[in-house]
């Protein structure tokens, strides 16, 4: 198989994968909705405020960029990127050696789940919560930009 078809398969399949990033997209917008995280965004959005709706979708876009300084800092931490670890419950040493109480009471059965992984994982359902609540399609955006990065030169022309 050439690397021409290989590329053109890829493509494909993640043409075929937009229906399931849209469904986990409304999801999450569902889920986010029904624990109160779109009250501001719905008041912003209904009262017309143009003004008001840039901070609000900056705010919304810098939650992103804080969760992937929360994934920096678990790498700083000497945690491995692939590692998920779930804390016990008491104190534990986070960020610049001071301490943190950490209530590690399962919710529901499940307990949460710490380290680069989960903060990859924040990364993208703020970014599917963010699609959902401003109105566009995430995964029919990613398959666009994955079909132009298919035509783009190696490294994209430069050298790193």
């Amino acid at each position: 198989m050439t690397d021409e078809q290989l590329a053109t398969e890829d493509v494909e399949r993640l043409l075929d994968l937009t229906e399931d990033l849209r469904t986990l997209q409304t999801i999450v917008g569902y889920t986010n909705k029904a624990h109160g995280f779109r009250e501001e965004s719905d008041r912003v959005k209904a009262s017309g405020d143009v003004e008001a709706l840039r901070r609000l979708q900056g705010n919304a876009l810098m939650l992103i960029v804080g969760e992937a300084s929360e994934a920096h800092e678990q790498i700083r931490d000497g945690r491995a990127a692939d590692e998920t670890y779930y804390p016990t419950a008491g104190f534990e040493v986070v960020s610049g050696g001071e301490t943190e109480w950490v209530d590690s009471q399962p919710i529901q059965g499940l307990h949460k789940p710490e380290g680069v992984p989960s903060e990859i994982a924040d990364i993208v359902i703020r970014c599917l919560d963010f699609a959902d609540n401003f109105g566009f399609d995430l995964g029919d955006i990613i398959a666009e930009k994955m079909a132009y990065n298919q035509t783009r030169p190696y490294k994209h022309g430069r050298t790193f």
